[in-house]
């Protein structure tokens, strides 16, 4: 079977899917840009050449499956039609999308600005959690692209930020998909710190700072981490908070 070169390459719906066709093979990613489908293709590659409108048949068209096993989102038909993609997209509540897509000359990840090459260096070693009350047992320790925390496994990393805003600077797992670590939301590359939030069940925590041990008594920590823990069902610090001195009459 013959591929065109028309259909090879990236195209993009602006923020739900992301298609790349390689040959006989279609890549589909959410708008996570995680793979949503994986399969392969067959089309008439003369009619696209021509500029004609053709059907491009899926091996497997589901994108999703509830806990049972049964289809939950789908591409119901994908069609080549005057240089754009046509998707009919079902899903079983809401009922079928027709989407648009247009090709583009960049990845999925074109929009993140990775920096390992300026920050990996600087952030080598052991950093050490702020604790307002002094306590200093609590370690995230980076070895070459490599995150551990409390035993965990090092997990790959990338120092990252996105065109939009170059000047935040944080760390994401390796597959720059997942948002977290195990245990963290984003964790921020800040001059002096690392700082990131943790989420636990229903308790939001502050914000948590590591810092260097030779400087962690000196940093200008957030006012976000020296505040309580709070039980969302409630909404009530989990300890409580000293009472406040009351206005001058």
């Amino acid at each position: 079977m013959k591929y065109s070169d028309k259909l090879n390459g990236f195209w993009e719906e602006g923020y739900h899917y992301f298609l790349e066709f390689r040959g006989k093979r279609l890549t589909v990613r959410d708008y996570r840009r995680a793979v949503a489908l994986e399969t392969s293709v067959k089309y008439d590659a003369d009619a696209i050449e021509r500029g004609e409108s053709a059907v491009i048949e899926l091996a497997d068209n589901v994108l999703s499956r509830t806990a049972a096993g049964k289809p939950f989102t789908m591409i119901r038909e994908l069609r080549y039609d005057g240089g754009e993609l046509k998707m009919l997209y079902y899903y079983t509540i809401m009922g079928e999308t027709l989407y648009t897509l247009h090709k583009v000359d960049h990845g999925p990840f074109d929009h993140i600005l990775i920096r390992d090459d300026e920050f990996l260096d600087s952030l080598q070693g052991e950093w050490i959690e702020w604790r307002e009350n002094g306590s200093r047992d609590s370690k995230l320790v980076i070895k070459g692209n490599k995150l551990s925390w409390f035993g965990e496994v090092g997990l790959p990393f990338h120092v990252v930020s996105r065109k939009t805003s170059p000047d935040r600077v944080y760390i994401v797992p390796e597959n720059l998909i997942d948002t977290s670590f195990p245990g963290f939301a984003e964790i921020d590359v800040l001059p002096d710190m690392l700082t990131t939030y943790m989420q636990v069940c229903d308790v939001s925590s502050p914000m948590t700072v590591f810092a260097r041990e030779d400087v962690i008594d000196w940093i200008e920590v957030p006012e976000d981490a020296k505040r309580p823990a709070r039980n969302l069902m409630i909404d009530r610090p989990m300890v409580d908070e000293p009472p406040r001195a009351e206005a001058d009459e």
